[in-house]
């Protein structure tokens, strides 16, 4: 399936959970965001040819991308926290390590 995923909204996204103050909020605003990555992972690997996935896929990521916005505006004013850039960083990873 062509890959879709937008490299510049991830990282945008990233950024952006980066900067939260709140641990609850915050871990589960980024869980959110790699379920959603990981669903794409899954949606991309099917067969290029199904109609069904590739119209999972476009719905997944206008949500994926609606989110991100929601979450820039939520944590903007803390972009630059690199101990939240690294916790965020980690709870990707971990769910992306799981994601199969």
């Amino acid at each position: 399936m062509k890959k879709t995923i937008l490299p510049a909204a991830i990282i945008a996204l990233s950024l952006a959970f980066t900067s939260c103050g709140g641990g609850g909020s915050f871990e589960s605003d980024v869980r959110k965001m790699a379920d959603y990555r990981c669903k794409m992972q899954k949606l991309e690997a099917k067969d290029p040819t199904d109609e069904k996935a590739k119209k999972e896929l476009e719905d997944l990521t206008k949500e994926m991308e609606e989110y991100g916005d929601k979450m820039r505006k939520k944590y903007e004013s803390k972009k630059d926290d690199k101990d939240m850039e690294a916790k965020a960083d980690k709870i990707m990873k971990e769910v992306m390590d799981k994601c199969k």
